[in-house]
């Protein structure tokens, strides 16, 4: 699946030793996006800063917590391109 939209915001998190970065993407100026780049997909984003326009290809990844049993559905970068 690829989205494009604008980017709002590029945020570092490492928890519990899982580094990744999290794109916030405006797809059409209403909804919102949250895009995660892991390993070295993180680097992909290097050339790119807010209010870039992209298109991300992305993999949905379904998890569910261990502790809490709660349900996660996750977009994970695939690759990145400049509109």
């Amino acid at each position: 699946m690829t989205i494009t939209g604008t980017i709002e915001s590029i945020e570092y998190r490492n928890t519990a030793g899982h580094e990744k970065k999290v794109v916030t993407l405006v797809p059409d100026g209403r909804q919102r996006a949250f895009v995660e780049f892991r390993g070295r997909r993180m680097d992909d984003l290097n050339e790119y800063k807010e209010n870039d326009e992209i298109h991300v290809t992305v993999t949905l990844e379904g998890k569910i917590s261990k502790n809490s049993g709660i349900q996660y559905n996750n977009l994970v970068a695939q690759s990145v391109t400049s509109c």
